[in-house]
């Protein structure tokens, strides 16, 4: 199945958001989609996240994509907010620490979102 726009969640510490992003980048595009909306939970500011992952973003310069960041208290406006989006496919990714925070974000997505999984790197870490 190709995808035309997928959903990207992920929570990690900051030292691993390059190599994380990378993964996004080649997940998406193995996936048949050249388009991503990556929604990162985060307590950094964006000049900082952009610093962090700016490599991996000049790598996969033909896969389109939106960044938003999120502070970890902000979970019930993204939920609003994804109400209004529409994505054919969902990316989960998490380190050992943001783990059961992902969860519970999974956890609140409408059915909808969640039907269409490609892949939860936070569940293989069980």
């Amino acid at each position: 199945m190709q995808y035309k726009n997928i959903l990207t969640l992920i929570s990690v510490n900051n030292d691993n958001f390059e190599n994380y992003f990378r993964k996004i980048f080649l997940d998406v595009r193995s996936s048949g989609s050249k388009k991503t909306t990556i929604n990162v939970f985060t307590e950094i500011q964006y000049p900082e996240l952009v610093t962090l992952i700016r490599e991996a973003l000049l790598e996969n310069i033909d896969i389109g994509y939106e960044l938003f960041l999120w502070k970890k208290n902000e979970v019930d406006i993204f939920l609003k907010n994804l109400e209004k989006s529409e994505v054919d496919g969902l990316l989960v990714y998490c380190d050992d620490e943001n783990k059961v925070f992902m969860s519970k974000i999974v956890d609140n997505l409408p059915t909808a979102i969640k039907r269409n999984l490609i892949k939860d790197f936070c569940r293989k870490l069980s």
